[in-house]
C-alpha cells in the first residue's frame, strides 16, 4: 500500500534505506522476538519482561510514526493496519494478564515503559532522523 514500507522510508526520511535493509532489520527483530519468548517459556518469572517489552514498543511506534506521518502527509503510511495488530495485543495483555493478576506491576510496568522508551523511542527517532543524518554525514566525509 503507498507504495510499500521500503518505498515510503527511501522516499520520506533515508534515500539509501532498500530491501536488503528492511529484510535484515526485520529478521533481527524476529530473532531476539522469539528468543525473548523462549527465554519465558524456559525460565518463566522476571522473564516476562522480555515479551512486554515488544509487546509495548511497537504499538507506540505506530502512533509516534505511522499516524503521526499518515496526518501530516495526508497519504498513508505503510505500517499503520500493522500498527493496529500491536494495539489490540497490547490491550489484551493489559486487560486479560495485567488486571487479571498474571503479571506482577514490577514486571508488567519494566517491560511496558523500557519497551515504549527504547524500542519504541528508537523505531520513531532512527529510521526518521538519526539514521538519515548518520548516513549522510559519513557520505560527507
Amino acid at each position: 500500500m503507498n507504495g510499500g514500507f521500503v518505498r515510503w522510508v527511501s522516499s520520506n526520511f533515508w534515500p539509501a534505506y532498500n530491501p536488503r535493509m528492511f529484510f535484515w532489520f526485520n529478521a533481527g527483530a524476529v530473532v531476539a522476538i522469539a528468543a525473548s519468548n523462549v527465554l519465558f517459556d524456559l525460565f518463566g518469572g522476571h522473564f516476562v519482561v522480555l515479551p512486554v517489552f515488544w509487546i509495548f514498543g511497537f504499538p507506540l511506534h505506530g502512533v509516534t510514526v505511522h499516524v503521526y506521518w499518515t496526518i501530516k502527509q495526508r497519504s498513508y503510511s505503510p505500517g499503520l493496519v500493522t500498527s493496529v495488530l500491536y494495539w489490540i495485543i497490547a490491550y489484551m495483555l493489559a486487560r486479560y494478564v495485567y488486571v487479571a493478576g498474571l503479571v506482577s506491576s514490577l514486571d508488567f510496568w519494566t517491560g511496558a515503559v523500557a519497551g515504549m522508551v527504547l524500542l519504541g523511542g528508537f523505531l520513531t527517532i532512527g529510521p526518521t532522523w538519526l539514521f538519515p543524518k548518520f548516513v549522510s554525514r559519513q557520505a560527507e566525509t
